[in-house]
């Protein structure tokens, strides 16, 4: 079974025009191959010279068409694009790590290399201070809550540092694992096996709590009565959360990937997921029925199991807006952007989807398109908020042609500033309250999406060189 996208709700076209130093190919959007095919049929004894030249020309006034309704998403703003050169036109500083940069939180970078965490941040972004591990501990990444604790993340163990007289210090270890899971099954073909459990990575939220994600599903961690961090709820999910978003204390978006193998059911495939996730109190009974082997015949809990289960504090309500997946496909999400604490735009492939929240609904969807030789040209939509007083614009970036939208009050999308900056290849929002962005000069537009980084010591020891503007 497959899910396309609405077809209530029709695709709107924008072209990106005034593009500079921009000749990438993107996929074609006028498919010649149909139109052959329906030439040929109509037409048999129609040379190929004759069929081809068909298709250029009605290709040729299909674009001709679609340029002129294109006009009505133009808006150009003179005192934004202005805005856009104020901070992009000059590299403000550059930085030059021994090893690759990760955002911590507030505008701080970190970096993590030979036992050793720095943390970097001021004017010039010197170094902060430094953590130097007591053991070979794999970790490799981290995250900072809003109390000023540290949680790293070392593949199955979570290490927590926490300020105590202006100097972190080891305050707690935690061993993640598949406790308090019923167990799962993984299937190659007909042949089942047990699912080897195994953590993917943390991320912090609000109120001093952090995510734990896993292939088995994820756990929310908060502060206990001992002031120690402890698992207040335990979820079984899709395998792959590729990105988590914080509306407010109790309510988060899930973006999902699944990945479906070839079968007899049809080809390879993947499905992206929206859910809207609400935490509300666990109740006994709730707890109960997690503990019954009504609800896990297969496996059998020990005392670890039941003590995690009787200490959760929350379940959770799912509310699944959206679900894509199309025939021997695989689609990938670019980019999100929330306007006006009630819109989510979410970039798929080359397309914009627009949601009311609260309604959980799709509203719109834009195409977005370049002009290429002789057709019209699919580009990935990797938005980036902007941040402004409205709260209702973002940016999209093309080598260095960055792109200043706007949602209007009709719900409509503007295009409202358009300016080339030749240094700029991939922006990364350093601070998502501030129009503060990096750039580590890996090709955005690659066609490659990834949420959080893939954890890859090589990767991760090699020194790195960033540009910052803002």
């Amino acid at each position: 079974m497959y899910n396309d996208y609405d077809e209530k709700i029709k695709s709107e076209i924008i072209i990106l025009s005034d593009l500079k130093n921009y000749h990438k190919k993107g996929y074609e959007y006028y498919s010649t191959w149909g139109m052959r095919r329906k030439i040929k049929d109509k037409n048999p004894n129609k040379s190929e010279e004759e069929i081809e030249s068909k298709i250029n020309e009605e290709i040729k006034n299909k674009m001709n068409l679609q340029k002129k309704e294109n006009m009505k998403y133009y808006e150009i703003d003179d005192t934004k694009i202005k805005e856009l050169e104020k901070l992009f036109s000059q590299i403000k500083l550059k930085i030059n790590f021994d090893s690759n940069p990760k955002i911590l939180r507030d505008g701080k970078f970190y970096t993590i290399s030979q036992g050793c965490f720095n943390v970097y941040r001021d004017k010039f972004y010197n170094k902060l201070f430094e953590i130097k591990f007591e053991e070979n501990s794999n970790i490799s990444s981290a995250i900072e809550l809003d109390n000023k604790d540290l949680v790293f993340f070392a593949e199955n163990q979570l290490i927590i540092y926490r300020l105590i007289n202006e100097k972190y210090t080891l305050f707690q270890k935690i061993d993640e694992n598949s406790l308090g899971y019923q167990m799962q099954m993984s299937y190659s073909g007909c042949m089942g096996y047990t699912k080897i459990y195994r953590a993917l990575y943390i991320k912090e939220i609000s109120g001093n709590r952090f995510i734990s994600v896993s292939n088995y599903g994820f756990k929310i961690y908060a502060l206990n009565d001992k002031n120690e961090y402890s698992i207040v709820l335990l979820e079984r999910y899709h395998e792959r959360i590729k990105k988590i978003y914080e509306l407010d204390k109790d309510n988060f978006i899930f973006f999902s990937q699944i990945d479906c193998g070839a079968s007899l059911g049809g080809p390879a495939h993947n499905i992206l997921i929206l859910d809207k996730i609400k935490l509300k109190e666990i109740s006994e009974n709730e707890k109960k029925e997690k503990l019954t082997e009504k609800n896990y015949r297969r496996y059998k809990f020990g005392k670890g199991d039941e003590n995690i289960i009787k200490s959760l504090k929350y379940n959770c309500h799912y509310n699944e807006f959206f679900e894509f997946s199309s025939y021997g496909s695989f689609h990938y999400f670019r980019g999100e952007v929330i306007l006006k604490n009630k819109y989510l735009l979410v970039g798929i492939d080359s397309d914009i989807l627009l949601f009311d929240i609260n309604l959980g609904k799709q509203l719109k969807r834009y195409k977005i398109l370049t002009e290429g030789t002789g057709n019209l040209l699919k580009q990935d939509a990797n938005i980036k908020k902007w941040n402004n007083n409205n709260d209702n614009e973002f940016i999209m970036n093309l080598d260095g042609n960055i792109i200043l939208f706007r949602l209007d009050d009709e719900n409509d999308l503007k295009i409202i500033a358009n300016s080339y900056f030749k240094d700029i290849k991939n922006l990364i929002k350093l601070d998502k309250n501030n129009n503060i962005f990096y750039d580590n000069s890996i090709d955005e537009n690659s066609g490659y999406c990834r949420f959080y980084s893939s954890f890859d010591d090589e990767e991760d020891n090699k020194s790195t060189s960033i540009s910052i503007y803002y």
